[in-house]
């Protein structure tokens, strides 16, 4: 009974794992649930069993991400540490995140928010919905960053932290779509200084 449980579990895992790394670096419209099953070496049947469809499984594997991130997304934002440091390490994060899918596949993914966002938002809401979700969460720890570098006098104390929040967050998904086209990493070493002039300073986080 256990081991039919673990086997049951265990192939579901392995749909939601194929699923994300074959769409984050191909793309939605250009992945087949014949591809997800055959990479995944699972049958169709197994896959039906477990999702009505390919877009029931993308929408899955992308909310198990966000909740596999979540306690880094707290560490890094965490309140113990001071506002610039934090973005120092979200910056970091988001660099180790992509060099290890670049490790693993040779090609700069992006953003998988942003990447499904774009394709499937116009035809499916609850994609659209869902990935509004992800962006928000994001958006409210940067925007609580901001309201404590206020408070302590790092940051310019004029501007909004809500839209402030939403302007860095545009530029970084831009920015990683644009190391996407490229298909270069290096791009991504502008965007801690890039965010703190944003913020109306040119002192790096690390120079603290």
């Amino acid at each position: 009974m256990i081991r039919a449980m673990n086997k049951h579990h265990a192939t579901r895992q392995k749909l939601l794992d194929t699923a994300l790394e074959l769409i984050w670096t191909s793309s939605y419209g250009n992945v087949t649930v014949d591809d997800i099953c055959k990479a995944g070496g699972i049958s169709k049947s197994s896959f039906y069993h477990f999702f009505k469809s390919k877009s029931d499984l993308a929408l899955a594997a992308y909310r198990e991400h966000w909740e596999q991130a979540f306690p880094e997304y707290n560490r890094v934002f965490s309140i113990l540490v001071a506002p610039l440091d934090r973005l120092a390490n979200y910056c970091a994060f988001i660099k180790q995140d992509m060099q290890r899918w670049i490790d693993r596949t040779g090609k700069f993914p992006g953003c998988p928010y942003s990447l499904i966002g774009m394709e499937l938002s116009t035809i499916d809401e609850t994609v659209r919905e869902e990935v509004q979700i992800m962006f928000s969460r994001i958006v409210r720890y940067l925007e609580q960053t901001i309201r404590d570098a206020q408070r302590e006098g790092a940051i310019d104390s004029q501007l909004d932290p809500k839209q402030t929040a939403e302007d860095i967050y545009s530029y970084i998904l831009g920015l990683l779509l644009q190391a996407k086209v490229q298909n270069n990493a290096a791009l991504l070493n502008r965007m801690e200084s890039t965010i703190l002039a944003m913020l109306g300073t040119k002192m790096t986080a690390h120079a603290r």
